[in-house]
């Protein structure tokens, strides 16, 4: 009786024993799956979170380069002469440099914000802008005053000579942003 009575604890005991192992085990297996599912989920959001990111970098490079063109265009000898040639009145003139300004002060936020190493490019952009617009306005002023205005007229040379200024920095800044733009489509999350 003795013996059976041995077997019955021994068995009952191995019997509880493996349940408290099976229990410690399966515990041990919840909790590493646990860990793994957070750890997952969160490279999963870390690289979603990274690839907004870069597409929103690439936006904005976007829109910085767009905005580059539309200056450099506005401000291009091309028309130059063809506002020359519209025979603009100062104030029309001074709305459409005062929509040109949004462009530019656009530029400067992305710049200050986002690329601030191209902050002393934009503002020279910006500077010359303002050089463009008060000579151009002065070759306005004596159109009409009737005074003659020729290629050879200072304020027009001028204007002329800011334009090209503005070209060549807007190409340098638009192939900076470009550069970047590059970098940031390379990178796959």
């Amino acid at each position: 009786m003795e013996t059976t009575l041995l077997t019955t604890v021994v068995a009952g005991s191995s019997a509880l024993l493996g349940v408290a192992l099976t229990s410690i085990v399966n515990l041990r297996t919840l909790r590493q799956n646990q860990y793994f599912q957070f750890d997952l989920e969160e490279r999963k959001r870390y690289h979603e979170l990274a690839e907004k990111r870069r597409e929103e970098a690439l936006q904005r490079l976007a829109a910085a380069h767009k905005a580059l063109s539309f200056i450099k265009r506005e401000f291009s000898p091309t028309n130059l002469d063809i506002t020359w040639r519209a025979r603009m009145s100062d104030s029309e003139y001074d709305q459409k440099y005062l929509s040109l300004c949004l462009e530019i002060d656009n530029l400067k936020v992305f710049a200050a914000l986002y690329e601030i190493d191209l902050v002393e490019d934009v503002e020279y952009v910006y500077k010359e802008m303002n050089a463009f617009w008060g000579n151009f306005k002065e070759v306005l002023r004596m159109a009409s005053l009737g005074k003659p205005v020729d290629a050879n007229t200072l304020f027009l040379q001028k204007s002329h000579e800011a334009a090209l200024l503005i070209g060549k920095k807007t190409t340098f800044i638009q192939s900076r942003v470009s550069d970047r733009a590059s970098k940031y489509q390379e990178r796959q999350f």
